[in-house]
C-alpha cells in the first residue's frame, strides 16, 4: 500500500480548516451562546437611566444580538456582556437600528436613535449583503473541493485535480473579498458611526475575533490554492511515464 502524498492532501486539509472557519463566522451570533462575541462590530448606545434600554448590539453576518453591559470581577478590566437575545438569521440580513431600538424601548422613553447613523446603515446595506452572499459562495466551493478529493479516493481521473483547484480559486477569491469588504466596515465604518454618534453617546466597536477567523480562512485557502496549481500543473507535468516492457524473448 503506497504512503499518503501530503503534498497532495495540503490543499484539501486547507479547504477543510477554512470551510469550519467560514461557517464559525456565517452562524456566529444566530443564536445565543454561539460565538455570540464574534461580531463584525458592537453597537453601544447611551445608558438613558431606563432599565429597559439595552447597552449594545453586537451585528453580525446573518443576524444581530443585543443585551447589557455587565461588571466584572474587581481588578480585572472591562465589562462582561450579558447577551438577552439574539434575531433570527437571514441570508440577506442587514441591521436596521431605528427598529432594533424601538423594539428594545419603551413608549415612556425619550430617548431618539440619531437619524445620521440610521442612514450609514442604510448606505451600508447591501455591501453587508453582498459580503454575506460572498462567504455563501465560499462555503459552496469549498464543499465542493472537499467532494472532489473524496470522490478521488473511490475513482481516480486526471481532471479531478484540475476541478479541485477551480473550486478552490473560486473559494479563494469569495473569501478573500468577503474578509475585504468586512475589515472595509469593521474600521471605516466604525469610525464613521463614532463620528457621527459622538454628541448622541452612540459609539462603536470592530470584532478582532471575527476578523481574525475572516483572513485565517482566506490564507488557508490562498496557500491552498497555491499547493494546488503546484501539484496538478507543476508535479502533474513532471510525472515519469513507466517504460514498456521488453519481451524476455525476441523472436
Amino acid at each position: 500500500m503506497a504512503p499518503p502524498d501530503f503534498k497532495a492532501l495540503f490543499p484539501a486539509g486547507a479547504a477543510f480548516i477554512a470551510f469550519i472557519l467560514t461557517l464559525l463566522c456565517l452562524f456566529a451570533g444566530t443564536q445565543r451562546n454561539l460565538l455570540d462575541n464574534a461580531d463584525l462590530l458592537t453597537l453601544y448606545t447611551p445608558e438613558g437611566g431606563s432599565t429597559n434600554v439595552l447597552e449594545f448590539y453586537s451585528i453580525h453576518v446573518m443576524s444581530y444580538c443585543q443585551g447589557t453591559l455587565g461588571t466584572v470581577e474587581p481588578g480585572t478590566p472591562g465589562s462582561a456582556r450579558n447577551v438577552t437575545q439574539c434575531s433570527d438569521r437571514q441570508i440577506l440580513f442587514s441591521f436596521d437600528p431605528t427598529d432594533a431600538w424601538s423594539e428594545a424601548t419603551t413608549h415612556e422613553s425619550t430617548l431618539e436613535w440619531p437619524r445620521v447613523i440610521s442612514d450609514d446603515f442604510h448606505a451600508f446595506r447591501l455591501t453587508t449583503q453582498s459580503m454575506t452572499v460572498l462567504y455563501c459562495i465560499g462555503v459552496s466551493a469549498m464543499g465542493a473541493a472537499l467532494l472532489v478529493r473524496v470522490s478521488s479516493f473511490i475513482a481516480k481521473r486526471v481532471q479531478q485535480g484540475v476541478f479541485e483547484f477551480g473550486f478552490l480559486v473560486l473559494g479563494c477569491l469569495s473569501i478573500n473579498i468577503a474578509s475585504i469588504i468586512a475589515t472595509v466596515v469593521a474600521f471605516e465604518f466604525v469610525a464613521l458611526i463614532n463620528a457621527h454618534g459622538d454628541g448622541s453617546n452612540v459609539s462603536a466597536s470592530y470584532g478582532s475575533k471575527f476578523l481574525g477567523m475572516t483572513w485565517a480562512a482566506a490564507g488557508l485557502l490562498l496557500a491552498g490554492c497555491i499547493a494546488s496549481f503546484v501539484n496538478v500543473f507543476v508535479r502533474g507535468s513532471h510525472v515519469e511515464v513507466a517504460p514498456a516492457p521488453k519481451d524476455e524473448e525476441e523472436g
